[in-house]
């Protein structure tokens, strides 16, 4: 190579160093900055699985509970996920875990969504998820007054374990991972009310709708759903927090058909069982903390 050669070399590389320099110098202010602008406020947040998530227009839970107060509300429930984190067995990647309540809690307690934006799937049942984690990335989680919780029934159907008895902040037992979420939340918002709705009752209805099963006969490996339901209610007096019961005495299930009644198949709720739970927490809200130590619409919490 000769002198003239290597001398063009050394211009190149000084020129490309300062092409680059500028380059970087342009777009520090966008790295620095996580790009989270918090500029939407919702008075009530709800966290959750498809029991709140599965509809998301008019006729959804959080969407009949603002109307019935005239409150803003976010729907941040995401279907299929689990109070526990479902990644037991070291399997190398599972991303809904970045879902499951105590990251999601995590995340917000933080104001930083990170890790659920690289979440991001094709899948018919989870297309919404992409802009439910974009709505959550601009609410001002500061002007939620109320946040509602509503997990259990995947952990139930999944056979999460309940506990860890050497570990009560296991996040991939159900009762650590909401003693996790909680803690998360109450740092860093301790003015936030929070409000725990447990499972309903259900039925395992099969394609050509009918069934024998529920959830009072089938476990899955962690209990029944009873069990779940418990020990949810335990976690929530231990941490000081809201706990609504529509297990018990909520859907009617004497008759073999009953499940007809609030589902639309046996588990999710259809659009009488959805407005029936919008008004027992509608209800719930406008008691501002103060309800009657007994019931809320014929429940106890």
């Amino acid at each position: 190579m000769t002198a003239e050669r290597r001398k063009g070399r050394k211009r190149e590389k000084i020129i490309y160093g300062i092409c680059g320099a500028f380059l970087l110098l342009a777009l520090l202010p966008y790295l620095l900055d996580s790009g989270r602008e918090a500029n939407t406020q919702a008075e009530v947040l709800f966290l959750g699985d498809s029991i709140v998530g599965q509809y998301r227009d008019e006729t959804s839970i959080p969407a009949l509970v603002a109307r019935q107060l005239d409150v803003t509300v976010a729907n941040g429930a995401f279907g299929g996920t689990t109070m526990s984190q479902q990644n037991r067995e070291n399997r190398d990647a599972y991303y809904w875990d970045g879902l499951s309540f105590s990251q999601i809690a995590r995340a917000i307690s933080a104001q930083d969504l990170g890790l659920q934006q690289t979440i991001r799937t094709k899948d018919y049942a989870t297309r919404d998820f992409g802009e439910i984690v974009d709505e959550l990335d601009v609410l001002d989680f500061s002007s939620v007054q109320t946040v509602i919780i509503s997990y259990g029934m995947n952990d139930y159907t999944t056979g999460s374990p309940i506990r860890n008895e050497e570990d009560p902040e296991d996040p991939y037992t159900m009762e650590g991972a909401m003693r996790l979420g909680i803690r998360y939340l109450q740092q860093s918002f301790p003015q936030m009310r929070i409000i725990f709705i447990s499972p309903t009752y259900c039925w395992l209805v099969n394609t050509q709708g009918i069934t024998d099963d529920t959830c009072e006969t089938s476990d899955f490996g962690g209990g029944y759903m009873e069990d779940y339901v418990e020990a949810q209610r335990r976690v929530a007096q231990e941490c000081g927090v809201e706990f609504v019961d529509i297990y018990h005495e909520y859907y009617p299930h004497e008759e073999y058909m009953d499940w007809l009644l609030y589902t639309d198949d046996g588990i999710h709720p259809n659009e009488r069982g959805r407005q029936k739970i919008a008004e027992t927490l509608a209800e719930l809200l406008r008691c501002e903390g103060h309800c009657p130590d007994t019931t809320i619409g014929g429940i106890q919490y």
